[in-house]
């Protein structure tokens, strides 16, 4: 069940990257993974949120200049 909950808390981050301008396209959920892990964000601060408060979490990351997605080649 872990790793349904993980798999969905990657690709509703991964939709949500999508979404903002200067992000690539199709990242490789290893490469989102990754970058969840060293921005601490927990799959499971992700299981009931909805898709907004996914994109306003992941907003506020771009807008610090967080992100260094480094596998994203």
């Amino acid at each position: 069940m872990q790793c349904y909950q993980y798999f969905a808390a990657v690709t509703a981050v991964a939709n949500a990257l999508e979404v903002f301008p200067g992000t690539r396209h199709k990242l490789p959920l290893s490469a989102i993974a990754d970058w969840m892990a060293e921005n601490d964000i927990e799959p499971e601060d992700l299981a009931f949120a909805t898709v907004s408060e996914v994109r306003t979490k992941i907003e506020i990351l771009i807008k610090q200049n967080l992100p260094h997605i480094r596998n994203a080649a």
